[in-house]
């Protein structure tokens, strides 16, 4: 006996063994329980999901000497028929190559002859979108009050392009995409009994790859045979089909977030050398993220909007808490330009490696900082690093510079030459017109630390510093920027980068300000904001008014 590939080996013989697709298989049991079967069905949804096979279950089911019944016994003559795709009475139509009016009118005079065996004469038309308008309404007479005997079932991929008229006539039931681990499970199954010796990964990949389609997870599986035959290695599949494992995509958002834009070069650099799909790479980056998302914002039920082994998600879960939402929402919109990019240029590669650097937040900025005036003191790092670049009268930069001391003593540093009486308080130290003179300076710290909470301070000034509390004001504009700031864990990232630019730390309170302008121009606000950036990236827009 010649070879059966899986997807026909394996092909659901009863309601139960449809897989995911309860919704529809529990309905139409019912309707068969309860003699409440319509004349004409629409069963539409995605290709390889179980549309014909339910087709062909129901025609069983109809038909079978046991029936109308909920479990067609598969053995007497109308099943086996029917299975074999032999039955005189189910008539299996391919509307692709049978679209013609002269077809349907065929169709319409077979109808009125009874079934030769079975109780019910059964026509299964695939595809039936292909039909032409004139064959549609060739048939809507006959869909609409056929003979009690006669039984219509339409399977299509696209029911947008079915005549409204021919919809209005049938019991339409929509097929989803069989969700990873159904799928898993079933392969599974058919390593155990064909006496396969595959691991867990690949049968996570094979789902990935199938996308929902389990006639497709059925047909890699044959492949993978024929390639590796009974042991079946992770990187068999990878060479096979092209993949890019989890992994890759962990490795990528660590590095992102870590800001080492050099490794993420690299990961890029190794998935081209090994001639995988960049845009395969790019959507399993946005599939990530939304995993990220999801995880970042469920506590509970997350297998349900993660389809996904719990070990994998856990892994994932783990990355996300280190991350902030905010950051993830860029990401993605980030992502969704470089898409836009790769479909103007034409390649993917280069819009990849413009997309690590923007998530990595710059590091190459932070490498390289901004030139400073020439010190012949220094102290520590941090505050060297944060000294604004602003002319002032020789008498404020010596009062500076002794409140500057003192601010090092209040960090652990030593201030010889100044006594506890003699220098004033930090936080006098730091004026108002200090933290605006530093301002632009703590956005671009910030866009290197937390690109999200540098753009939310974009939409803010500073309007008053007295007594060590800074007063920053939002406009009315930007309540949400205010309240994501006002998180513990963002204002403390804002302390302390106030801390290293201003060189004092201050307590900080966050306000509308109602009037109150963006603390950046028009002009580059509509430039440099990166949430309003990549709206205009994505939906090709432009400002036309300010």
């Amino acid at each position: 006996m010649s070879y059966l590939v899986f997807a026909r080996k394996w092909r659901p013989k009863n309601f139960d063994e449809v897989i995911g697709q309860d919704h529809i298989t529990k309905t139409l049991k019912s309707a068969i329980q309860s003699n409440k079967l319509a004349h004409a069905y629409l069963f539409s949804g995605p290709q390889g999901v179980g549309k014909t096979s339910c087709a062909r279950i129901l025609a069983k089911a109809l038909n079978c000497q046991q029936g109308p019944t909920q479990h067609p016994c598969g053995a007497c003559p109308a099943c086996l028929e029917i299975a074999e795709g032999r039955s005189l009475d189910v008539i299996e139509i391919d509307g692709a190559s049978n679209r013609g009016i002269d077809e349907i009118r065929s169709l319409r005079e077979n109808v009125k002859f009874a079934p030769l065996n079975g109780k019910f004469k059964v026509y299964i038309i695939d595809e039936v979108h292909m039909l032409t308008p004139e064959a549609f309404n060739a048939l809507l007479k006959t869909l609409e009050e056929p003979p009690p005997c006669v039984t219509f079932i339409f399977a299509t991929t696209q029911p947008q392009k079915v005549l409204p008229t021919i919809l209005s006539r049938c019991q339409r039931f929509d097929f989803v995409r069989i969700p990873n681990l159904k799928v898993i499970e079933k392969l599974r199954e058919i390593a155990a009994d064909e006496k396969l010796v595959i691991g867990e990964d690949v049968f996570l990949a094979i789902a990935k790859a199938a996308n929902g389609c389990m006639r497709d997870a059925e047909s890699i599986l044959d492949q993978l045979i024929a390639f590796s035959q009974k042991d079946i290695k992770l990187g068999d599949v990878i060479s096979i089909l092209g993949i890019i494992e989890e992994d890759v995509f962990l490795k990528f958002v660590d590095a992102c977030r870590a800001g080492d834009a050099p490794t993420a070069l690299r990961l890029i650099a190794e998935i081209s050398a090994k001639g995988k799909d960049m845009n395969y790479f790019l959507e399993g980056l946005l599939e990530h993220y939304r995993n990220l998302m999801v995880l970042r914002i469920m506590k509970e039920g997350r297998e349900d909007l993660v389809d996904l082994p719990k070990e994998l998600i856990a892994q994932i879960s783990a990355q996300a808490q280190h991350m902030e939402l905010a950051d993830i929402m860029v990401a993605i919109n980030q992502i969704f330009a470089a898409q836009e990019m790769s479909r103007k240029l034409g390649t993917t590669r280069i819009p990849l490696e413009i997309l690590a650097v923007k998530l990595s937040g710059g590091s190459a900025r932070k490498e390289q900082p901004l030139p400073e005036p020439h010190n012949e003191n220094p102290g520590p790092s941090v505050v060297k690093a944060a000294a604004p670049i602003v002319k002032k009268p020789l008498s404020v930069l010596r009062e500076e510079r002794g409140s500057a001391d003192n601010r090092l003593s209040s960090f652990g540093a030593a201030a010889a030459d100044k006594s506890p009486q003699e220098a004033p308080s930090a936080q006098a130290a730091c004026s108002l017109q200090d933290v605006q003179n530093s301002w632009d300076r703590l956005i671009r710290h910030l866009a290197g630390v937390r690109m999200s909470i540098s753009t939310y301070l974009r939409e803010a000034s500073p309007v008053r510093c007295e007594d060590g509390l800074l007063t920053i004001g939002f406009p009315g504009s930007a309540v949400f920027f205010k309240e994501t700031l006002e998180h513990k864990d963002n204002l403390k990232v804002l302390e302390e980068a106030i801390a290293s630019v201003c060189g004092a730390r201050l307590r900080l309170k966050l306000e509308i300000v109602q009037g109150l302008a963006s603390a950046v121009p028009e002009e580059a606000h509509f430039e440099e904001t990166p949430f309003f950036k990549s709206a205009m990236d994505l939906f090709k827009g432009k400002v036309v008014g300010k």
